[in-house]
């Protein structure tokens, strides 16, 4: 019987071991461009005459730690960069997981450094020191610069 009881509380431990491991890694997971870490949304918005006035930024980062991102989000446009504010929500997206979604405005002004880009980056961090800092890939940087064309 003790030999039981054993057995089952080691994979209980091994479950639970490996459920932290998951967490964690997913938490530190690594890529190579933003739309791979996680995903985005962007949106150009026009004007009654049709040109670009401003954009809408989204990013949806699915963890599973409580923490929330800082407001402060920060756009690299080759050598420029955009200090922003952000609105962060966090919404449950399942039994342990999380998503923040931070919402940013781009001011018309970015527009244009948005269109000559032949680079764009985007950072934001957590109050536990993890920085993400990641570029677009060529695809949704092509997208960005149609949409504020």
């Amino acid at each position: 019987m003790k030999r039981y009881a054993i057995i089952i509380l080691l994979v209980i431990v091994a479950a639970f071991g490996g459920l932290l491991v998951f967490c964690e890694s997913h938490d530190n997971r690594t890529a190579d461009s933003l739309s791979a870490y996680c995903r985005i949304d962007f949106q150009g918005l026009r004007g009654s005459d049709g040109t670009a006035t401003s954009a809408k930024f989204t990013i949806w980062d699915t963890r599973y730690n409580g923490e929330k991102p800082s407001t402060h989000l920060k756009l690299y446009t080759d050598d420029k960069v955009w200090e922003l504010t952000a609105a962060v929500k966090q919404e449950k997206s399942g039994l342990w997981q999380k998503t923040n979604v931070l919402s940013v405005f781009l001011p018309s002004a970015a527009l244009s450094a948005i269109a000559d880009a032949k680079t764009v980056r985007c950072e934001f961090s957590y109050p536990n020191g993890k920085t993400i800092d990641l570029p677009l890939n060529a695809a949704d940087l092509a997208y960005w610069q149609d949409q504020v064309k």
